[in-house]
């Protein structure tokens, strides 16, 4: 049995990736609860480990987290996952709209990427529509605006 041992630790190695948010969140009020999903890919053949870092998420106008989410490593040409999905709790604040937790998003080289999906749900009474207001900051590298869309109630 081999086993894999990762980079040394590199404070700032954010910086080296690519962090994006994959497709619009949809929910209506009082539905099932939707994953707002995003992924980390690194910009250099070389592995990237920042260290454990704070990701800190803000839930576009309508939605709240549930703090509830999962990640798991994919390849990036298939978008196959490379092993078991991951989960976890985060933490709550602003009346759900805000998650942080930590993690370490080590990516061995630029043909691996790291998938997540944050559990939100949409809030009742507000007025249906597209939000880009949301922000995800992962440690020091350039935050992402992060978007949903509010559904009707004749929508779905």
């Amino acid at each position: 049995m081999t086993t894999q041992t990762q980079a040394p630790v590199q404070p700032g190695a954010e910086s080296k990736l690519y962090i994006l948010q994959q497709g619009i969140v949809e929910d209506a009020p009082g539905g099932v609860p939707a994953h707002l999903s995003f992924g980390i890919l690194s910009t250099v053949p070389d592995p990237v480990n920042p260290g454990d870092i704070t990701f800190n998420l803000k839930a576009p106008k309508g939605f709240v987290f549930t703090g509830w989410l999962s990640w798991s490593y994919h390849d990036v040409n298939t978008l196959q996952a490379k092993g078991n999905l991951k989960t976890t709790q985060g933490t709550l604040a602003d009346g759900g709209r805000t998650l942080t937790f930590t993690h370490n998003p080590y990516l061995s080289t630029n043909q691996e990427c790291l998938g997540y999906a944050a559990q939100v749900t949409a809030i009742d009474g507000v007025t249906p529509g597209r939000y880009t207001d949301g922000e995800l900051r992962v440690g020091t590298a350039n935050p992402v605006k992060l978007k949903g869309r509010v559904l009707g109630p004749d929508e779905d």
